[in-house]
């Protein structure tokens, strides 16, 4: 059975070659142990060396806390390295489902709960409490199938909100470099987008037709 202790801060070691970077998520951690208090223990093996809570580690450094709980595993150099990778790594395969973490969201605002210290930013909170129309995908699958004499459908995408003027500047710029001549903006991110998605897809210009391979995604310019 694993055994929680109350071990000092000062004797815990960060791994200098953990590849995880983690210093954007401090302050959102200070933000939940201040409200919540520090309810998740730091591994670290037998030497002190964290495995899994470097973030943790440095929120309740940034906090001033003198000790912290901590679970020691006996597990040798090559399994603290691959357990660290596999921790950080499988947490990432987790989704949402968006309805449910709305109806959520939406009772802890109605119980006071500190917003910021779950995690989100206010803009995020924002957006996810924002009621949305719901889109009618059966609808647009069947103007898909008929080959409406449009052209252009309406796809929905949704942007984090802090996001819009960065996204915006980006899509101009990138249309500009790659001879989107289209004055309505939504036309034109359509066709970013699909220059961005599609392999050898025709394009014509000036009557003429050029093809055009796919866009690295390293091609994406800085907004």
């Amino acid at each position: 059975m694993l055994k929680v202790q109350d071990i000092n801060l000062s004797l815990l070691k960060p791994w200098e070659d953990n590849p995880r970077s983690n210093d954007g998520a401090v302050d959102a951690v200070v933000k939940s142990i201040e409200t919540f208090g520090f309810n998740v223990p730091i591994l670290c093996d037998r030497q002190f060396t964290i495995i899994s809570g470097h973030t943790r580690w440095k929120a309740a450094k940034k906090i001033g806390l003198k000790s912290v709980p901590v679970i020691v595993l006996g597990i040798s150099k090559v399994h603290r390295k691959a357990f660290a990778i596999a921790d950080n790594k499988t947490a990432e395969l987790a989704g949402w489902d968006y309805p449910k973490l709305q109806k959520v969201l939406y009772e802890l605002k109605h119980k006071k709960i500190n917003m910021p210290s779950l995690g989100y930013s206010q803009a995020e909170i924002q957006a996810l409490l924002t009621q949305q129309r719901q889109f009618d995908w059966k609808a647009f699958e069947e103007q898909l199938k008929t080959k409406l004499a449009s052209r252009y459908l309406l796809l929905p995408v949704k942007v984090p909100a802090d996001t819009k003027e960065s996204l915006k500047k980006a899509i101009k710029k990138f249309a500009g470099e790659h001879g989107v001549d289209e004055k309505d903006f939504a036309k034109a991110a359509g066709e970013v987008l699909g220059l961005l998605l599609a392999c050898n897809n025709e394009k014509t210009i000036d009557n003429k037709s050029e093809k055009r391979d796919c866009i690295d995604t390293a091609d994406l310019p800085e907004a």
